[in-house]
C-alpha cells in the first residue's frame, strides 16, 4: 500500500461496509463487491477467491455434488426437501437422509438474496436415484425417483446469515489491520 491517505480511504470503506452489513442497508452482493475492491487494493488474493465464489456461485469451480460438498463453507450446507415427478414430497428414512439429504447451496449471493425457494437440478440427484434402485428395501422404495430437491426460504436465510457472519469477520480483520498500520 502506497500511503496513509490510501489506508484511510480503505479503512473508511471497510467501516462503512461493516455498518451497511450490520444495519442491512445494502444487499450482501454490494457489500461483497466492496470487500473485493478492498482485497484488490490490499493485494489479498486468498480472500478475494472466497468472495469471487460467493459472488459468482460455487458451480464455476466445483462441478459435482461431492466436490461441492467437500469444498463449501459449512454455512452453505443445509437440508433438502425431496420431491417426485408429480411434486409430492418424499420422506426419506433417517440413514438415507444422512447420506443424501445434505444440500449444497452453490448459488450466487444475488440468487440467494432474490429467492424464496431454490430448486436443485436433477444432475445432483443421479447418485441418490442409483442408490435407491440398488438398495431400496422394497418394491416401492426401489422405484422412487427424486425429480427435484428444494431449499426453503428459511434455509436460504440461514445460508445468508452465515455468509454475513463470514463477511463481518473478514471486515473486522481488515479494519484491525488498517487501524494498526495507520
Amino acid at each position: 500500500m502506497s500511503n496513509n491517505g490510501e489506508k484511510g480511504v480503505l479503512l473508511r470503506l471497510a467501516e462503512s461496509a461493516s455498518v451497511d452489513l450490520l444495519e442491512e442497508k445494502k444487499p450482501l452482493h454490494d457489500i461483497l463487491l466492496t470487500c473485493k475492491q478492498i482485497c484488490k487494493t490490499l493485494q489479498i488474493s486468498d480472500e478475494n477467491h472466497w468472495i469471487e465464489l460467493e459472488l459468482n456461485g460455487y458451480l464455476v469451480r466445483y462441478k459435482t455434488r461431492d466436490q461441492l460438498y467437500d469444498n463449501l463453507p459449512n454455512y452453505r450446507k443445509t437440508d433438502w426437501k425431496f420431491y417426485d415427478l408429480y411434486g409430492n414430497m418424499i420422506s426419506l428414512p433417517p440413514d438415507i437422509a444422512d447420506l443424501f439429504g445434505k444440500s449444497v447451496v452453490y448459488h450466487s449471493v444475488t440468487e440467494l438474496e432474490n429467492s424464496n425457494q431454490i430448486v436443485i437440478g436433477s444432475q445432483f440427484l443421479e447418485k441418490f436415484n442409483k442408490f435407491i434402485t440398488d438398495h431400496g428395501m422394497d418394491y416401492v422404495s426401489k422405484n422412487v425417483r427424486i425429480h427435484e430437491a428444494k431449499v426453503s426460504k428459511n434455509e436460504i436465510n440461514q445460508v445468508l446469515s452465515g455468509l454475513k457472519n463470514r463477511t463481518q469477520e473478514f471486515l473486522d480483520v481488515v479494519i484491525s489491520i488498517l487501524e494498526f498500520d495507520s
